[in-house]
């Protein structure tokens, strides 16, 4: 077996484990929030899209793989890309949505959230229909998909590229006003604003991370395309673990299970009040100009804090 055989092997084994637990993230985090409302709050519902599109389309990415030579090929396709689409555009939305937020500071965020699922549902389908009207979908060496260039390009690549150079652009002026609030806030301010910094950009990037697979078209062959390669088997299977250990691993899930599993098992009630306590931002008593610092700080925090603080209408 050449290296390259041998690379390819342990590439194919890492994204099975990787699938796996990004199926087995997004699955959780739809769980998580299904189970306790109070939780589910608008940008959190969001997620919730983004996970169920996540789970669907890598579930069939396993099943496309098996279901080649039987009646299920071309529904499975379908089903594979149409759910891929939708994960590109409800990361658009959930990346847009943190700039209504954080950026226009948009108390009426919600309002889009109609638009959100028309272009997350509806433009798949468009694409979907178009490629399955000319018959488009096909066993492809033992894999279900599009079988042909032109295809794959204008209904994967150009609508995901697109996705990743938004989501890039956005990200830039979420960083850049959540960078200049921390720098004009108080002292007493920054270590908690640097706290949602790291927490706001983690998550963002969580679902914004730059497909390397799109990147590895442009170096067809030789020592380049293997390092995208490996980056995209690494980084790009993982989204929904990644969200998961974003928005459940914190102490207000914790504690919201924890009050669940302690009517079975008493020892978990001391963990039930991990999200009960608030921390207070800003300062009093200060001079103007800190009191004005504070309050553009406070604007951000109840910005980034109502991902999970914000109760569902």
């Amino acid at each position: 077996m050449s290296g390259e055989d041998t690379l390819n092997t342990v590439l194919t084994y890492i994204v099975d484990i990787f699938l796996i637990l990004s199926m087995v993230g997004s699955g959780l985090t739809v769980i998580t929030f299904m189970l306790f409302p109070k939780l589910r709050t608008y940008p959190i519902r969001l997620i919730l899209y983004l996970c169920m599109s996540i789970f669907f389309a890598q579930l069939f990415f396993y099943v496309s793989f098996e279901a080649w030579d039987t009646i299920m090929c071309l529904p499975s396709a379908i089903i594979l890309h149409y759910f891929f689409l939708a994960d590109f555009i409800w990361t658009f939305c959930v990346a847009f949505n943190f700039y209504q937020m954080i950026v226009k500071r948009n108390r009426d965020a919600e309002s889009f959230e109609k638009y959100y699922h028309l272009a997350s549902w509806g433009l798949p389908a468009i694409f979907v229909v178009a490629i399955a009207a000319t018959k488009n979908y096909v066993n492809r060496k033992n894999f279900c998909y599009m079988n042909a260039q032109l295809p794959v390009f204008l209904g994967f690549f150009v609508p995901g590229l697109l996705v990743v150079c938004a989501n890039a652009v956005i990200f830039f002026f979420i960083a850049r006003e959540i960078h200049d609030t921390l720098k004009n806030a108080p002292r007493s301010d920054k270590k908690e604003k640097s706290k949602e910094f790291r927490g706001t950009s983690r998550s963002f990037l969580d679902r914004s991370v730059l497909d390397f697979g799109f990147i590895m078209t442009f170096f067809p062959g030789g020592v380049a395309e293997m390092i995208f390669l490996v980056l995209f088997s690494i980084t790009t299977p993982l989204q929904g673990f990644l969200i998961f250990l974003s928005y459940c691993i914190n102490d207000k899930v914790l504690s919201n299970y924890a009050r669940v599993f302690a009517k079975c098992l008493p020892f978990c009630s001391r963990w039930e009040h991990l999200g009960s306590s608030t921390t207070v931002s800003g300062t009093t008593g200060s001079n103007s100009s800190t009191s004005t610092h504070s309050s553009r700080s406070e604007n951000l925090s109840s910005s980034t804090n109502s991902v999970s603080m914000t109760p569902i209408k």
